[in-house]
């Protein structure tokens, strides 16, 4: 099993060149055959490294001491197998056990005399041995033995010097009856030993620097995650770039976790060897999925992963001689299945130029490339080096260029977001200062649109209560074009229900926002989603359109408001016509039974009449403008007030209400003549309305120092104290067969206006009396 991780570009390509040029692949030395393998022409002063391949001597269940191969009993038992290789399932009678057992390697070396010391490379072997050089034993790894209770497998590389001699002979002893596989697996090599050296030192350096690496990278991403928890991408690479580290640590010729967990437990490293490479498969394409989102993977991708949640689950509950089974079949899923689904998904990716698509495409590749070739070295279909490490080099290093090029790319976004909010500030306060519907459309549309592209941009607007929606864009000249559709129009043209817009969405390559609450107008944007592809540029959409709403509902509000204004000062005019309109109905129907000097009287009563309907239309110009300008006399209070009262006779001659009026009071007043006895006449019309016939209604006129009081007093059914506060609001109304409930507003008005004050005490079926304070 060799599937390595993790690395930098710069070691990428050092490393392989080291891996081509230094150890070779053993093509351009001859191999060993039947046993002997011939190197008396290859002096070793080239800084080779030479593998020691081909066919070795092999003697099954059988542990042979270096001077007995003479023995005629082990002729027999002599054959061939090729180095490097497993034991195979016909070694061993009983197939559970399949791979276990011990055997007997032997090599003949034909040397050339030499300067340099010669040393031997010798890889982890499966899984414990004794190697004797000349019969001296110069290395000795695990415990030997001949059944499980006899042996202790363990990974170690060895350096061993070999005799100076011209003649070799290597001979090992290797048991295994822990893993799955055992045998010299890997290629034994001989060099000077200073190369040697080196070569250990380079690769271990290397594997350290796999190990840091994906260590930093994780450590960064956890702490990426962190301070960003929205972005759960990083996480998941985190978490990969934590296999990878393990599986650095746990793989290689150098199997530095061994050396740490060996003393522990030889079997943990082995399972975390395995489940590292089963569980960076579904981390690895949940990682890409967070970047090229896709349905099919939304709907389809926990399911294609089954076979990896399995394959660790085997490996964490399972002995070795079941879990090791999954390594085939999962060697075969991944090439065959989801390398190619996630190739289609990412090509797909591309056309949709989603953003880093082109960096994940090509780290992918990479590591795809790389993740069959080390699958085919270990199905036996070729020779060469495993390669997945540099491959997860090259996912590291596209995942760091796409980091910086996300990090640049939202360096300038939010240059040019903050250019657009500054804009957006500006244009909402015109948005929102817009006098009408269209001229906020227009305003909104504007700073969408840009100029010298063919017009995409439509804002869509549901008129209340009608299925006529309005739909604003602008057009090639830049003026604002306004059509009216039908509802099933809009969805005919947005290709959905404007009712089942919630969030923003994209719908034919279209981004579609709505704004729809609890008020009756419906909003919807329509853009291309080319130019609103991330979120910070649908975010500033979504605050345009959140000032088109505002404007709609701030316009819709001003209009009912208004409506309302202009309905209450029809009433108010309806109301106060009334009084005039009925004094001079009294006094005309007086003019016919009086003669002489009292018919002057009654059309001089007639033509004050006609005077308070002209201050009536002078106030409604006043209150159109939101204000009351009086017309200040100064009057005497008793010629005034005394004119008052006789006209209230008059007033009262249609009803069976009896009038009580005292004036206690001397001296002048400043006050709007006609706009007082609009006030007294108001009063005293609620109260002919709120009192039955026979009731009475009382006018005192006192002074005291220099204010003047006009205490007004009804014997009709008055109202509870919760209804003094609201008495004098607009829309207020007792029983009144006719009343709009504007007379107390009118009154209220008009003491303000020459900055009086009005009080009001109430008894629910005893009355009410109003004191109203003018200051002199």
């Amino acid at each position: 099993m060799r599937f390595g991780k993790t690395t930098f570009f710069a070691l990428l390509i050092s490393s392989f060149l080291f891996h081509c040029g230094l150890i070779g692949s053993g093509s351009e030395h001859s191999s060993a055959k039947n046993g002997t393998l011939d190197l008396s022409k290859h002096s070793f002063e080239d800084g080779k490294i030479i593998p020691l391949d081909g066919e070795w001597e092999f003697y099954w269940e059988e542990f042979i001491s270096p001077g007995d191969f003479s023995d005629p009993k082990f002729k027999s038992k002599k054959k061939f197998i090729t180095v490097p290789s497993v034991w195979t399932d016909s070694f061993s009678k009983d197939l559970k056990s399949a791979g276990h057992g011990y055997a007997t390697y032997r090599l003949k070396l034909k040397l050339r005399e030499r300067k340099q010391s010669l040393a031997l490379r010798i890889p982890d072997l499966g899984t414990s041995y004794i190697l004797y050089a000349n019969g001296k034993k110069v290395a000795n790894v695990g415990t030997l033995g001949k059944s499980e209770l006899e042996t202790r497998a363990k990974y170690e590389l060895k350096i061993s010097l070999i005799p100076d001699s011209e003649n070799l002979e290597l001979v090992f002893h290797v048991s295994n009856f822990q893993n799955r596989w055992g045998g010299v697996w890997n290629s034994i090599q001989l060099g000077e030993l200073e190369n040697v050296l080196k070569n250990v030192q380079k690769q271990r350096d290397l594997e350290w620097a796999l190990v840091l690496i994906a260590a930093t990278m994780s450590f960064y991403n956890i702490f990426f995650y962190f301070f960003r928890r929205n972005e759960s991408a990083h996480i998941l690479f985190a978490f990969h770039c934590f296999l990878i580290m393990i599986r650095s640590l746990t793989n290689g010729d150098s199997r530095l976790a061994y050396e740490f967990l060996q003393g522990i437990s030889w079997e943990l490293p082995n399972r975390l060897e395995y489940i590292s490479v089963y569980a960076s498969g579904p981390t690895l394409y949940a990682f890409l999925y967070r970047y090229c989102k896709t349905d099919f993977w939304r709907r389809f991708g926990q399911y294609i992963c089954i076979p990896y949640y399995l394959a660790v689950f085997v490996v964490l509950f399972f002995p070795n001689a079941y879990y090791t089974l999954t390594l085939l079949p999962i060697a075969l899923y991944m090439p065959l299945v989801t390398m190619p689904i996630w190739f289609i998904l990412l090509a797909t990716g591309l056309k949709r130029k989603i953003e880093g698509g082109l960096i994940l495409f090509a780290g992918y590749v990479v590591i795809s490339l790389c993740t069959l070739n080390d699958i085919m070295l270990f199905l036996g279909l070729w020779k060469g080096i495993y390669l997945i490490q540099y491959g997860e080099v090259a996912l590291i290093l596209g995942y760091s260029v796409l980091i910086s090029k996300i990090f640049s790319e939202a360096f300038r976004r939010s240059d040019t977001l903050g250019t657009k909010m500054k804009s957006l500030v500006f244009s909402t306060r015109e948005i929102m200062q817009s006098s009408s519907y269209d001229k906020a459309a227009d305003t909104a549309l504007k700073m969408l649109h840009e100029k010298g592209k063919e017009q995409t941009v439509y804002v869509y607007l549901e008129e209340p209560n009608s299925s006529v929606w309005k739909r604003y864009s602008i057009s090639s000249l830049g003026d604002l074009e306004i059509v009216e559709v039908y509802k099933y129009d809009v969805q005919d043209l947005l290709g959905l229900d404007p009712s089942s817009l919630t969030e923003p969405m994209i719908q034919n390559n279209r981004l579609i926002v709505s704004i729809q609450d609890d008020q009756p107008y419906k909003l919807i944007f329509d853009l291309p989603f080319e130019g609103y592809s991330d979120d910070s540029q649908v975010d500033w959409v979504r605050g345009i359109a959140d000032a088109l709403a505002f404007s709609v509902r701030n316009i819709a509000r001003q209009d009912r408001e208004k409506l309302a204004i202009i309905g209450e000062l029809s009433a108010e005019i309806v109301h106060d016509l009334g009084h005039p309109i009925a004094m001079i109905r009294q006094n005309l129907k007086n003019i016919g039974s009086q003669k002489g000097k009292s018919k002057t009287n009654l059309l001089f009563q007639a033509e004050k009449e006609v005077d308070a309907l002209t201050n009536l239309t002078l106030d409604i110009l006043d209150f159109s403008k939101n204000r009351i300008i009086l017309d200040l006399q100064n009057v005497d209070i008793k010629k005034y007030f005394k004119e008052i009262f006789e006209d209230l006779g008059t007033f009262f001659q249609s009803t069976k209400m009896k009038l009580v009026s005292k004036i206690n009071a001397k001296g002048s007043i400043r006050l709007d003549p006609l706009r007082i006895r609009r006030l007294i006449f108001n009063l005293a019309k609620n109260a002919a309305e709120a009192t039955d016939e026979r009731g009475t209604f009382s006018i005192w006129i006192e002074k005291e120092e220099n204010v003047v009081y006009l205490i007004f007093e009804d014997n009709g059914e008055g109202f509870s104290k919760d209804m003094e506060k609201y008495i004098f609001d607009s829309g207020f109304g007792s029983k009144k067969p006719y009343g709009t409930g504007l007379g107390l507003s009118i009154i209220r008005k008009i003491v303000s206006a020459h900055g009086g004050e009005i009080l009001v005490s109430s008894e629910e079926g005893k009355g009410t009396r109003f004191t109203i304070l003018l200051r002199s």
